[in-house]
């Protein structure tokens, strides 16, 4: 209830959505159509006259004209068929009739008084005012810490009663002949979806108000949008710094490790039967079938395809783990869901995917993503079993993705349905014209100049080398100019210490001729 009230507080505007009552002797039956509603963040409360519905961004607060009591018998479920939730809330007082459940705006509208109270009144008199001064004061005193008592509680009450207005008319799930300018989601059949939705829907899109924009609109401003947010630093810095990319490419996936016979489809290879969960996922699902015409195949095809990568790449970019990351990146790379995007080229919707992997994840690298191509080719090579297991981990993602419930409800469920009725002889031709786009794909496709950026990386790199080698040969000859330096001072230096030799020796000969000489002087006097 705390979390409801903060919610309703930071956003002025929900979907009350369409319901309808009913009732027997025991309890009151409460239908709520909710399709774009996440069933793991829904809180049903019931208590004496009130009932209160929320699952974002659909909230429901009845005013009921009898009792009812959440016991052991209260029950709830979603009903996926209708898309609506299905609550049972037992009365009190057994046996008795809740008048007017057909009066929708009369439920809506909260019991009590509607109007406020003044609380001054003119009072005449000077002398009576005088002498009930003092009683007035006191009166009004009390009335003032009642009045404040009572404030404070609208106060709180404020966050449950604001205005739900019933729409008069349910465009969620609205096929017109206006899709097939407008349209997205499963075979372009929904519009006006996110213009009835609250306005942080808009924060998982790349395009602003889509439903405002035919498909080519939507394809330009995508297109726009991406040729802006490409880096070229993150590029070449994947490029060649490429170490942790080559642990991905080497990856196996989790299909790559399932050895197939000459006929897939049907092999009882372990991996090829749907696990417990994977069995209420598709218990779930709504049931219904479609009908497709041929002009519409290829667009479907093409969507499918473009999930499909986005699930591929997450799966290899994680080493086969799931992260929290890994609703938003799915998203992100599809077109098909982030930009509501559609095409029936296959090669577009190939280079769409390419390019998206180039821009917005963690690792952007060509290889990789021509490697995720090849995943899904084994996918569809491994046939419908593959496809739809690969949905059912989508599905569980965007659950566990706040808001992102969304794009489950759009693509989804419904490409789950549709696939399990798919030929086999379709998927085959998918996978070998896909085959052949990939072999034919270059990086001129993708228009982010690719080409130009790493040649002009490379002649940088080479300038860079060819400025450290010159550097390199100075310095060495610097060493050696050094080297021959030392040569010479040690030559010169051994020349002064012969120079100083020779002039020792010379100095001691001519003392020892003074000596000789001094000594001739002092004997002579003597002989003679």
């Amino acid at each position: 209830q705390t979390c409801l009230i903060h919610f309703i507080k930071r956003h002025n505007k929900m979907i009350t959505p369409r319901f309808e009552l009913s009732q027997d002797d025991e309890f009151l039956f409460v239908s709520i159509y909710a399709p774009f509603t996440n069933l793991e963040n829904t809180e049903i409360f019931m208590d004496g006259r009130d009932f209160r519905f929320f699952s974002k961004p659909y909230y429901l607060r009845l005013h009921l004209p009898g009792e009812v009591e959440e016991s052991e018998k209260a029950a709830g479920e979603y009903d996926a068929d209708s898309t609506s939730f299905k609550v049972k809330c037992p009365k009190v007082k057994q046996g008795e009739h809740f008048e007017g459940l057909d009066m929708i705006t009369k439920l809506l509208t909260p019991q009590g008084n509607t109007e406020v109270k003044d609380k001054i009144e003119e009072l005449s008199g000077g002398q009576e005012n005088n002498n009930n001064q003092d009683n007035l004061g006191d009166q009004d005193h009390h009335d003032v810490g009642e009045g404040d008592g009572e404030l404070e509680e609208e106060e709180e009450e404020l966050d449950w009663y604001f205005e739900q207005v019933v729409p008069e008319s349910c465009p969620d799930l609205l096929t017109t002949d206006s899709t097939a300018s407008y349209g997205y989601g499963f075979n372009s059949a929904r519009t006006g979806v996110f213009k009835s939705l609250l306005d942080e829907y808009s924060q998982i899109l790349d395009v602003i108000d889509p439903d405002s924009k035919t498909i080519s609109e939507r394809k330009l401003e995508q297109e726009e949008k991406e040729t802006k947010d490409f880096s070229e630093d993150h590029y070449l810095c994947d490029l060649f710094e490429h170490s942790e990319i080559d642990s991905i490419l080497n990856f196996k996936t989790s299909w790559e490790n399932v050895e197939l016979g000459e006929d897939s489809r049907t092999s009882r290879h372990p991996a090829l039967a749907f696990n417990e969960t994977e069995q209420q996922q598709m218990l779930q699902l709504p049931r219904k079938t479609f009908k497709l015409e041929e002009r519409e195949r290829v667009p479907v095809l093409c969507s499918l395809l473009d999930i499909l990568y986005a699930e591929r790449y997450d799966e290899r970019m994680n080493l086969g783990e799931q992260c929290s990351e890994s609703g938003w990146c799915i998203a992100k790379l599809s077109s098909t869901m982030s930009a509501s995007a559609n095409t029936k080229s296959l090669k577009r919707t190939v280079v769409s995917s390419i390019r998206r992997s180039l821009i917005y994840p963690l690792y952007r690298s060509w290889d990789l993503s021509i490697q995720v191509w090849k995943d899904v080719i084994l996918l569809l090579k491994i046939g419908k079993v593959a496809v739809i297991k690969s949905l059912l981990k989508i599905l569980k993602c965007f659950s566990e993705t706040e808001g992102y419930h969304l794009f489950s409800q759009l693509y989804i469920n419904d490409y789950l349905v549709w696939m399990q009725t798919v030929p086999d002889s379709h998927i085959d031709s998918l996978r070998e014209a896909l085959q052949v786009i990939i072999k034919g794909v270059s990086k001129s496709d993708v228009k982010l100049e690719l080409d130009e950026l790493e040649h002009a990386a490379l002649l940088t790199i080479q300038e860079q080398q060819k400025d450290n080698t010159n550097i390199d040969a100075l310095t060495s000859k610097m060493k050696d100019v050094g080297l021959d330096s030392d040569d010479d001072s040690s030559e010169s230096d051994d020349s002064d210490d012969d120079d100083e030799s020779s002039e020792e020796s010379s100095s001691s000969d001519d003392s020892e001729d003074d000596h000789a000489s001094e000594s001739e002087a002092t004997t002579s006097p003597t002989s003679t």
